[in-house]
């Protein structure tokens, strides 16, 4: 779905992916059981949008939006989520609170 969104058509005959991507890469993203620290802080930065380091409601739902997520229309639903992975109690997910 999330590749969807992106633009990408998935399927076996795919030609975009295959021109982008060979098969081999494409297996080994599915692969890995756990992402690297890297690749963590690539998504965080997806919804870090204005660059502070933190992840407030707003970001979180544009990003949810994008991505086609019903529960991301409604802003008290995004407050929701951040109140429940904010550990510091802040308002907001910092990165150490998104790993």
């Amino acid at each position: 779905m999330v590749m969807e969104k992106m633009g990408f058509v998935c399927n076996s005959e795919s030609e975009e992916l295959n021109e982008k991507y060979g098969s081999k890469e494409l297996c080994e993203v599915f692969e890995e059981n756990e992402p690297s620290l890297d690749e963590v802080k690539q998504a965080f930065d997806v919804f870090d949008e204005n660059k502070d380091g933190f992840i407030d409601a707003m970001e979180l739902q544009r990003v949810l939006v994008i991505l086609g997520l019903k529960e991301g229309s409604k802003f008290e639903n995004c407050q929701k989520m951040i109140k429940h992975f904010d550990e510091n109690h802040d308002g907001r997910i910092d990165f150490f609170e998104f790993v």
